[in-house]
């Protein structure tokens, strides 16, 4: 059961990932600064977006952990009932 959990939360990562990096590497949402990091920061355009990934992402993850906390207590519920 914890085992479908585990790969929600890979899938979520990648996922993430891959959206900060399309973010990142759109230069209308994101400047870059070759200079030094804090020159570096999303642009007006990008804000927005980059808030509702982040919101986005929170509560998927909400909903993955949810879901593992349930498949423990199921386990552990099935377990004790075959004791």
């Amino acid at each position: 059961m914890a085992k479908k959990s585990s790969m929600n939360k890979q899938i979520l990562k990648d996922m993430m990932y891959g959206c900060l990096k399309e973010l990142g590497e759109n230069n209308s949402l994101y400047y870059h600064s070759t200079l030094s990091r804090e020159y570096s920061h999303l642009t007006d355009k990008g804000r927005d977006p980059a808030i509702e990934i982040l919101e986005e992402f929170v509560h998927k993850i909400r909903e993955v952990e949810e879901q593992a906390y349930e498949d423990r207590k199921k386990k552990d519920t099935f377990d004790a009932l075959k004791q």
